[in-house]
């Protein structure tokens, strides 16, 4: 049996994105997709990415952890967008969300998180200043954690690190959203092109063969659904990477 791990990150929702990731796995069908979550928050069609996920774990293994903003779909503070989510999902689709944990070890093999171990609101891998935060800090937040290769999302910035004990870490990019601008503290992440993005991981005799993917797609479906929404932020982001 071959190890091998679809890494899909960030969904939010969009739909279109999704089809065109899992159309480009359609040549890795025995492959374990691992959905790092902030899966169906936002404004363009979380009931179908949900749906979509649900058609697809009918043929291959699919596993997900929640990210921040999915907990925020569960207990969150009410907005025009999250309550579009909420209805559009109704207790069903809450109900899937509830039943994912938060971090998940995956094969002995591959550990799974949002955004860095106990805490899905912080970055693993990036300092907002520095670019990547000081090794030994990414070091630390891996110590005790019993797998060989460790994944993340929550940044949207696609990368691959290795921590001096030859583990990596390996973020996919964002499925669903290129780029974004967050106020706590006040930053920008953008990666410069309205692609969608994920990451192939695959157990190899010469260690693990990582594969960073970027699928063009119709991202105006989004953009306009995302207009449908009143988010001018939103459609911004998807339709050029940019923030």
């Amino acid at each position: 049996m071959k190890l091998r791990y679809a890494l899909l990150s960030d969904i939010h929702g969009n739909l279109a994105a999704l089809e065109a990731v899992l159309d480009d796995l359609a040549d890795w069908p025995d492959a374990t997709l691992l959905d790092l979550g902030d899966t169906l928050y936002g404004p363009l069609d979380p009931r179908g990415t949900w749906q979509r996920l649900l058609v697809e774990s009918e043929t291959r293994r699919v596993l997900g952890v929640n990210g921040n903003q999915d907990r925020d779909i569960l207990d969150g503070r009410p907005s025009a967008t999250l309550d579009f989510v909420v209805d559009e999902l109704g207790d069903a689709g809450r109900r899937w969300l509830q039943k994912r944990p938060t971090n998940v070890l995956v094969d002995n093999l591959v550990y799974a998180c949002h955004g860095k171990p106990g805490d899905d609101t912080r970055y693993w891998l990036e300092d907002l200043d520095d670019g990547l935060r000081a090794l030994a800090d990414i070091n630390a937040d891996a110590v005790g954690i019993a797998a060989e290769i460790l994944v993340c999302g929550h940044s949207h910035i696609p990368r691959v690190l290795t921590l001096p004990d030859g583990r990596m870490i390996v973020n996919p990019g964002s499925v669903g959203l290129p780029a974004f601008r967050d106020s706590d503290p006040p930053h920008a992440m953008q990666t410069g092109a309205p692609l969608a993005r994920y990451a192939r991981i695959e157990a190899t005799d010469r260690g693990w063969l990582i594969t960073h993917r970027a699928i063009p797609y119709d991202h105006e479906q989004a953009v306009e659904q995302a207009l449908d929404q009143d988010r001018l932020d939103w459609a911004q982001w998807l339709s050029s990477g940019w923030a």
